[in-house]
């Protein structure tokens, strides 16, 4: 994650040298869009949601915004058509940005009455724009044009050979070493290229490449001259790429966004997407009862359980924070064995990201919004900042109120559960807790004890709920879910 902070630190410092930059986009009357506004506050982000629900409406939205300086211009009435079919849902259709250049912050707007108009008429912004849709995976034989080429027998002018990082960067997101990789022309048409890579057994054409390789030797050869400060959108960024391979172009993608200080903005529906960037750069669309919405910082597990049918549906969810939360949750509920069962096939558990998102569902579930049952429950140490939600015992942060309470009984028992003597254990918990950040605390342990820190904090929250939480007069939480279970019969 050396990279992602890094971009971080840059971006957020003054916003570095990222001098162009869409801040955000507000769309209304497309595709059901009805006034919701799409924030970008890092370099490099990842759009999640179902089938249907407007993903690459904002990513044909996004490249809209700018003269092309690459040379094709986007336009909304290309990228929008206005068929026979679809002319009511584009009435009063409207597209408005916020965008910054250097230090300057301006709003461009697309607006449809009979005809697109954007405004400012004049004095429309520049900037290379680079946009790659779901085309880009058609293989090189099915795509117009190109059955003629591949009975060649002849190539012509010069080639594009790419260069010695590009090949190294091929080689890296798909795991197989290239010594070369070129594209040429044949006498047949030369306005068409065909990308060849060099292995160990040879050179192999896009003909009989794989999939994978067929479509990020186009996008590599493209991004090897991508300037600086460009605008580079790829609609469904992992297609024909193995789970690895998406982490990998990720990676590189990253590092190409600090390197040129390029915006990237992907659409997704791959967790290993969304693992290899930070919360602030995963944004989800999810449809509410009465509308579409966007929630910002999701966790990769809520998001991806939105568009997963084999996630099973249970009568009532319950929205925590993170993974840690969620263990300690469910370690309180054991403690009601007379209704351990109920719970256990009656409720299914989501760390969902920041409270503030924990907060957004709470507010909608209130309001019948989303298409399940849920409760919300934040950190303890939130419960005075979001009154509206359930919340953990105590008004620690859970690392915190562990740790502490624990040391408040001398380690009690731990020794046995930590198979280690008392001096040697005793220190190490001790020294996590000086640790500035409590969420590294259980790292801090398994590093030093050789466990996970799951199984720590599994080992600490269990000894918890036995030792600590039945002396506790706080039983809101508990009651809430009861509570909450018991309106669903």
């Amino acid at each position: 994650m050396d990279e992602v902070n890094e971009i971080f630190r840059q971006f957020h410092q003054g916003h570095g040298e990222w001098k162009k930059f869409i801040n955000s986009i507000k769309i209304t009357n497309i595709h059901g869009w009805s006034g919701q506004t799409m924030e970008f506050h890092y370099p490099v982000v990842a759009v999640v949601g179902e089938n249907g629900i407007g993903k690459s409406t904002f990513l044909k939205a996004a490249v809209c915004a700018y003269k092309n300086t690459a040379g094709k211009d986007f336009y909304p009435s290309k990228m929008f058509m206005n068929t026979q079919w679809d002319r009511e849902a584009l009435n009063g259709a409207l597209i408005e940005y916020h965008i910054r250049e250097g230090n300057v912050e301006r709003d461009l707007k697309w607006k449809r009455t009979k005809e697109w108009g954007f405004t400012p008429k004049k004095k429309k912004p520049e900037r290379y724009v680079s946009f790659w849709d779901i085309s880009r995976t058609l293989p090189i034989d099915a795509t117009a044009g190109y059955a003629k080429v591949a009975l060649s027998n002849s190539e012509v002018g010069s080639d594009t050979v790419l260069e010695e990082e590009s090949i190294r960067g091929l080689s890296f997101i798909l795991g197989q070493h290239y010594t070369n990789a070129r594209f040429t022309k044949t006498n047949v048409d030369q306005s068409r290229e065909v990308g060849l890579l060099t292995k160990s057994y040879g050179e192999i054409s896009q003909f009989h490449q794989g999939a994978g390789e067929d479509s990020i030797l186009d996008l590599i050869k493209a991004l090897q001259t991508i300037p600086q400060q460009s605008l580079l959108v790829i609609d469904e960024v992992e297609n024909s790429l193995h789970p690895q391979a998406q982490r990998r172009f990720v990676q590189y993608l990253l590092t190409l966004s600090r390197k040129k200080k390029i915006q990237i903005i992907l659409s997704t529906h791959s967790p290993f997407v969304l693992e290899e960037l930070p919360p602030i750069a995963r944004i989800m669309l999810v449809p509410l009862s009465d509308q579409k919405q966007i929630i910002d910082s999701v966790s990769t597990n809520f998001a991806l359980s939105t568009i997963d049918d084999h996630i099973s549906h249970p009568d009532l969810y319950i929205h925590v924070e993170d993974e840690e939360a969620e263990a300690l949750v469910w370690e309180i509920l054991k403690t009601h064995q007379d209704r351990y069962d109920e719970f256990s096939k009656r409720i299914t558990i989501l760390d969902v990201g920041s409270c503030s998102v924990v907060d957004t569902l709470n507010d909608y579930s209130q309001h019948n919004k989303l298409p399940y049952k849920s409760v919300s429950i934040v950190d303890g140490d939130k419960k005075t900042e979001y009154p509206d939600c359930l919340s953990l015992p105590g008004n620690r942060a859970p690392e915190k109120m562990v740790f502490e309470d624990l040391k408040n009984l001398e380690w009690n028992n731990l020794t046995e559960r930590f198979g280690m003597g008392a001096g040697a254990l005793y220190k190490i918990l001790d020294d996590a807790m000086l640790e500035p950040d409590h969420h590294f605390w259980t790292e801090y342990v398994g590093d030093r004890v050789k466990k996970s820190k799951d199984t720590v904090w599994s080992i600490l929250i269990s000894e918890w709920c036995k030792q600590v939480y039945p002396t506790l007069q706080d039983t809101s939480m508990i009651d809430g879910i009861i509570q909450s279970l018991d309106s669903i019969r």
